[in-house]
C-alpha cells in the first residue's frame, strides 16, 4: 500500500494524515483474484486464431491471415480488423480520452518493478489541463489545451516541480516498422516561463539516437506549431525529450501530435501516365517531384543524376 503525496509549487500547503484504520482485514479463505503484471499502456495478447504464419510474420487477430512483420505499425491497416496497428502509436493524438495514444516512458517502466516513493518525485511526462493547475502554476503552464481551447482540455506536459536542474524526461512511440517518403510529425508545443528548459525530438533506431529538432527557452504564453520531417525510415522510435530548467518556473507541454503522410508507398499494377515518372521500383510519381531533393520514390531513383 502506497500513500502518495505530491509536492506543490510552494510551501503554503501541507498534507496531513490521521486516524488510519484497517477494517475487515481478517484472513480470507477463498481464492484471491489474479493480479495482472502487464505493463501500463499494453494489452494482454488474445489467443491467436488457427494460422500457418511463420515466426517472421504477424497473425491478424480476427482472421488468422498472415502479413509481413514490416507491415505491423506502419500507419496502414493490412488486417481486416486493423489488429496490426492496435499496439502502435496513434496517427493522431489529442489526449482528450485521457490516454497516451501508445506513447510510453521507458525510464518509468524500468523502475516499475521495484516501485518506490522516488518515482513520484521524478521529472516525467504526465497528462494535465488548466482546470487542475495550482495558482502558482498558472504563470508558466498552459491554461487551456490546443485541441478544445478550454481549461477542461487535456495535454501532455513535463512537470518541473519534480526533479532537478538538467534532468530529462523521455516519452517514446513503440517501434514503427516503416514510413513513406513524405512522412512528417506535426505537433503543438507550449514553452513559457522564466526558467524553461528545452524540448527535443529524437529518432532512435537500434542503439543509435539522432536529434531531429530542438527548441529551448521561453517561447511565450501560447501554443506554437512545429513540424519535423521523418521521410523513409524503418524499425525506429520517435522520442520527445524534455529537459528541466534551473527551477520549477517553466513547464514543457505538447498537444495534437499528428503523423502525416506516413504510410509506406503502395505500388499499383497500373502503368504510369504521361504526366508521371516511373520509379525503379515501378511506383508512379508526378514529374514535378523529380529532382526536388526529396526521395519520393523510396528508392531515390527520382533524384538520380542520370535523369
Amino acid at each position: 500500500i502506497l500513500v502518495k503525496g505530491i509536492v506543490g509549487d510552494g510551501f503554503t500547503g501541507d498534507i496531513g494524515l490521521d486516524d488510519m484504520s484497517f477494517l475487515g482485514c481478517t484472513l480470507y479463505n477463498g481464492n484471491l483474484p489474479t493480479i495482472s503484471t502487464t505493463a501500463s499502456g499494453t494489452s494482454v495478447p488474445a489467443t491467436l486464431p488457427m494460422n500457418n504464419c511463420t515466426e517472421k510474420e504477424f497473425v491478424c487477430r480476427a482472421s488468422g491471415h498472415c502479413i509481413q512483420m514490416i507491415q505491423k505499425c506502419d500507419f496502414r491497416p493490412d488486417c481486416s480488423d486493423k489488429s496490426d496497428e492496435s499496439a502502435c502509436v496513434m496517427e493522431v493524438c489529442d489526449f482528450e480520452d485521457e490516454g497516451l495514444c501508445g506513447w510510453h516512458q521507458p525510464a518509468l517502466e524500468q523502475t516499475s518493478g521495484n516501485y518506490s516513493i522516488h518515482i513520484t518525485n521524478t521529472f516525467k511526462w504526465q497528462l494535465g489541463r488548466g482546470a487542475n493547475l495550482y495558482p502558482e502554476q498558472e504563470q508558466h503552464c498552459p491554461l487551456t489545451d490546443h485541441t478544445t481551447c478550454t481549461e477542461e482540455g487535456w495535454y501532455l506536459f513535463a512537470d518541473s516541480s519534480n526533479g532537478e536542474f538538467g534532468h530529462t524526461a523521455d516519452i517514446a512511440t513503440p517501434v514503427i516498422s516503416l514510413t513513406g517518403p513524405r512522412c512528417k510529425i506535426i505537433f503543438w508545443n507550449h514553452m513559457n516561463g522564466s526558467t524553461i528548459g528545452s524540448l527535443e525530438v529524437l529518432c532512435k533506431s537500434s542503439n543509435r539516437t539522432s536529434k531531429l529538432w530542438t527548441q529551448s527557452g521561453s517561447q511565450g504564453p501560447q501554443w506554437n506549431r512545429a513540424e519535423v520531417f521523418l521521410g523513409i525510415r524503418s524499425n525506429f522510435q520517435v522520442i520527445f525529450r524534455a529537459k528541466r530548467g534551473v527551477s520549477y518556473m517553466g513547464d514543457v507541454a505538447v498537444d495534437d501530435i499528428t503523423f502525416e503522410d506516413c504510410s509506406p508507398l503502395l505500388i499499383s499494377d497500373k502503368p504510369c501516365t504521361s504526366e508521371e515518372f516511373m520509379c525503379a521500383n515501378k511506383y508512379c510519381i508526378p514529374k514535378n517531384n523529380l529532382c526536388d531533393f526529396v526521395n519520393d520514390c523510396a528508392d531515390n531513383s527520382d533524384e538520380s543524376p542520370s535523369i
